[in-house]
């Protein structure tokens, strides 16, 4: 398991030498995190060798740039700020969570079968493509058929532990 390696590698690393600032309320902080389920299956990373490793790798993206924010000002996810405050520069934190606190858990009924009659046309569709049923619904087809076609709008982590393993680097 080379990205699981990877990441281990990266996290024994970074969690050396802490400094003695520790992070508080109003501090503008950076830090370098990974975004993974507990099978080390990486979702997005700020660390390039992690991002090159799983496969997660954009040349477009700085990896130079770390995540930069103001703690408690709603600038992040729901909890990332609770997850940071009290950390020392250098310290790295895991945290993991399970579904009600982020995508919830799957829903047998956000999985629906329509009919050929229902659909424009069920040739324009195949199987794990995803399309948006309006601004804010997307949905993965897990089955089409000559007579139906079948979609999940499940997110594709709801019923998952996550896990975010988050450094901070600096405090400004």
């Amino acid at each position: 398991m080379e990205i699981q390696k990877a990441v281990q590698e990266y996290l024994e690393k970074s969690d050396k030498e802490w400094k003695w600032n520790e992070v508080k309320n109003g501090d503008n902080i950076t830090v370098d995190y990974i975004w993974r389920l507990p099978d080390w299956t990486v979702f997005d990373t700020s660390i390039e060798s992690v991002a090159k490793w799983c496969w997660k790798y954009n040349e477009g993206r700085d990896y130079t740039q770390w995540l930069s924010f103001e703690v408690w000002a709603w600038q992040m996810i729901k909890w990332f700020d609770e997850w940071v405050i009290w950390m020392k520069v250098w310290q790295t934190k895991t945290v993991q969570f399970w579904p009600e606190k982020w995508y919830g858990q799957r829903k047998e009924e956000y999985v629906m079968t329509y009919s050929a009659e229902e659909v424009w046309d069920l040739s324009k569709f195949t199987q794990w493509q995803r399309v948006y049923l309006w601004i804010w619904a997307a949905a993965l087809i897990t089955e089409v058929t000559d007579k139906s076609i079948t979609l999940d709008l499940n997110h594709e982590l709801a019923g998952k532990d996550l896990i975010f393993d988050i450094t901070v680097k600096s405090i400004n």
